[in-house]
């Protein structure tokens, strides 16, 4: 379990969930499997994701599903200051499709294994999708807990730029499997209605919402905001690996790609490529598959080719194998999400 969690995490989650037991419990060092552990937390510049489930884990133990409303009150100290460029750039965006845009593009700053993008139905709504590395079926009850720690901030900053902190969301989700306590929970201290039998996960952005007039628009301030923000963007992914072998997929034809021929795009043997992957917390076929799955996503959402087609371009071998991966990622058949996606439009 551990090596699945490994991924180095900003160390504002760290700050932001024990600040918020601080205002419970006083000393939080045991929440943090100790006072060693917690030392060396309160000094370091990141967290593994793997800490951070053995913190919420801990905390679920010992106060149940008022781990909820911790998870709202951590919001409270997250500082969108101490993020700098990335987030004033997001909070300062002309439209709210322009906001989710840019969540998409920072979201390294949020969560490096969070994969955000959004899409426009014909309706007018927006979706805001949150893509996880874990598969539907691998996922343990305590990462759907951790969810929910994510999707507060994520909220917050959705609320925030709407300047609406009671705006009522909906979240759309696959299945229901926390406990039979947990969705009214969640609703209740986050005002958000949660929807299951979706076949991934989403903020569903109404007609009403996306409309809705938000501060003043600055252009001058923006566009130096986000010029700021792009360039500590790039001096980021210069240094992570799964960032690059996220581009690296772009170059080559999915059919193509390979463990082979992603070292070969980025100069390396396919040796030291999986050794940079397993340092930042992820393997590659985790990775490719998330990336087909990204792809799939994207395809099925915009109608633009049959089933049998999209399985072609993704690289199976037939339409039965795509359906069989697709299902594995999500939980429902690719059919499900074209059939939701014709619904929603």
């Amino acid at each position: 379990m551990a090596q699945s969690f490994s991924s180095q995490l900003p160390i504002f989650w760290f700050h932001i969930l024990d600040s918020a037991l601080k205002d419970r419990v006083g000393d939080t060092s045991e929440l943090w499997e100790g006072r060693e552990s917690y030392q060396a937390l309160l000094s370091a510049n990141s967290i593994s994701a793997y800490q951070l489930q053995a913190g919420i884990t801990n905390t679920y133990q010992r106060f149940g599903y008022e781990l909820v409303d911790i998870f709202r009150e951590s919001t409270y100290y997250f500082d969108e200051l101490e993020l700098g460029p990335p987030v004033l750039a997001m909070l300062t965006a002309p439209t709210l499709s322009c906001f989710c845009e840019l969540l998409s593009r920072y979201s390294i700053y949020i969560h490096p294994l969070l994969k955000i993008f959004s899409r426009k139905t014909d309706n007018g709504e927006l979706e805001l999708w949150v893509v996880t590395p874990e598969y539907v079926d691998e996922i343990t009850l305590m990462t759907h807990m951790s969810l929910g720690l994510y999707y507060g901030l994520i909220l917050k900053l959705i609320r925030r730029y709407l300047n609406a902190p009671n705006q009522l969301i909906a979240i759309h989700f696959n299945q229901h499997t926390i406990g039979e306590e947990f969705l009214p929970v969640f609703e209740r201290v986050f005002n958000v209605k949660m929807n299951q039998g979706y076949p991934a996960r989403y903020f569903l952005l109404d007609e009403k919402v996306v409309n809705m007039q938000g501060r003043t628009f600055f252009p001058n301030f923006h566009s130096g905001l986000e010029q700021m923000a792009d360039k500590q963007l790039e001096d980021v992914l210069e240094s992570s690996m799964l960032f690059k072998v996220n581009e690296a997929f772009k170059t080559i034809s999915v059919r193509d790609i390979s463990q082979d021929s992603i070292a070969s795009a980025l100069c390396m043997s396919t040796r030291t490529l999986n050794r940079k992957l397993q340092q930042e917390g992820i393997n590659f076929r985790r990775l490719f598959d998330k990336y087909r799955l990204e792809l799939s996503l994207t395809m099925l959402n915009r109608n633009e080719a049959n089933i049998t087609l999209i399985a072609h371009e993704l690289g199976f071998s037939d339409s039965s194998a795509f359906s069989r991966a697709f299902r594995k990622w999500t939980g429902h058949s690719p059919r499900q999400i074209r059939q939701d996606a014709g619904r929603a439009g």
